[in-house]
């Protein structure tokens, strides 16, 4: 599978509930365990927040851990975003709410 923040519409993803809405849309939770899934983010991007991140990619972080979802998701694009990453996944692991946003 491929991801492709072109194909989202937008150059700035923001918000955890457009993540979330972008996550229903593409299926991630009918995702077989074992598929590879390239994220690829153009380079005329402006923005990626956490929160858009967390919305779209968290729950699978918490499945897969931190790294299980590296091996899984595999991130392409400028560097000042795919940078980031690292640190959104450790986010992802801390943060125990779900995919509607509700604590345990």
């Amino acid at each position: 599978m491929i991801i492709d923040f072109a194909n989202l519409g937008m150059p700035v993803f923001t918000g955890r509930d457009r993540g979330q809405k972008a996550r229903q849309d593409l299926g991630l939770d009918k995702l077989p365990i074992d598929e590879i899934v390239r994220v690829i983010i153009p380079e005329d991007t402006y923005a990626v927040t956490s929160s858009f991140f967390l919305g779209l990619f968290g729950a699978s972080v918490r499945e897969l851990g931190g790294e299980g979802f590296e091996k899984k998701f595999q991130f392409e694009g400028p560097a000042f975003i795919c940078g980031k990453v690292p640190d959104w996944i450790m986010r992802a692991l801390r943060d125990k709410r779900d995919i509607f946003g509700r604590a345990p």
